[in-house]
């Protein structure tokens, strides 16, 4: 079972409670996945398995593509529909003003991310200040988008104007902030009422299973997912590189993760440790 799962995931579910169905319904060791989903969001999460959960870092790295669904005129603790709502106001503005708004945002390379979210300030989660009412200065990260489609005019549905997004963006980009800065470029707020994750780096929503409909015939075996080089090693050298040993130079001067071969089976990963040295990544069992 040592593979990943491509899910579409459905709503009300945490990326918790994904990964802890599969674990029990495939009795798994482990199980972990690429990126956090809140539970009303849908759509594509990458599910590791055993071993292959020591891999998800590489995962981190990529790229994501989302369809956001944005309502003006309110804001909330949680800068979606999810949260307590704190401001209710009517807003009015052109879909010419909206295009402006969002090219604006398309150009900026920082983002404030949400109060919600798990990253760590002074090794305390963000979410952790606002559950203490604690005020804190939330530092800038580096993000981009790469392409952003709108897809409808706008519509107004009980005096509040919607509209939906398609985003490509890069790994740490939040679409809550986005909609936030959104509703303040246009002189009001704005919050998430819908979220669906379409794409992350090579792997779409097309390619997934819904969760309650997966089987074994769906997990995707490790060299299926990486594609990465080979190098072949003798008895003697594979004896050791299943013990976890340092390779160097002698066996390669390649600058990126490889697959170990020996008798054409696959028995490790490595990855890049310095330069010409080589740490085990995953050690196959």
């Amino acid at each position: 079972m040592n593979g990943f799962f491509l899910v579409n995931k459905p709503k009300g579910l945490t990326s918790f409670d994904v990964c802890h169905k599969i674990k029990r319904k495939f009795n798994l060791n482990k199980c972990g996945h690429n990126g956090t989903l809140d539970p009303n969001t849908t759509g594509l999460m990458v599910v590791a398995c055993d071993q292959a959960t020591k891999l998800l870092k590489l995962l981190f790295e990529h790229d994501k593509t989302y369809e956001a669904k944005i309502i003006f005129g309110y804001d909330s603790t949680t800068l979606d529909m999810d949260g307590t709502i704190t401001k209710d106001i009517m807003m009015n503005f052109t879909k010419k003003e909206l295009i402006e708004a969002c090219e604006k945002l398309a150009k900026e390379e920082e983002q404030i991310p949400p109060l919600t979210s798990s990253i760590k300030v002074d090794g305390k989660k963000l979410m952790d200040y606002q559950r203490q009412n604690i005020e804190v200065e939330i530092p800038k990260r580096n993000v981009k988008i790469y392409d952003y489609t709108i897809l409808n005019d706008l519509i107004m549905i009980n005096n509040h104007i919607e509209f939906s997004i398609r985003l490509h963006v890069s790994k740490g980009f939040y679409v809550r902030s986005f909609a936030r800065d959104l509703g303040k470029l246009l002189n009001g707020c704005a919050i998430l009422k819908e979220l669906n994750r379409i794409k992350a780096g090579q792997f779409s929503l097309q390619m997934a299973t819904d969760l309650d409909e997966l089987t074994i015939n769906d997990l995707k075996p490790i060299d299926s997912i990486f594609n990465f080089p080979k190098v072949e090693v003798d008895d003697y050298i594979a004896s050791l590189v299943k013990n976890g040993v340092i390779l160097d130079n002698r066996q390669t001067t390649l600058n990126e993760p490889f697959y170990v071969i020996n008798n054409c089976d696959i028995i490790a990963i490595y990855e890049v440790y310095k330069p010409q040295i080589y740490k085990p990544l995953l050690i196959f069992k």
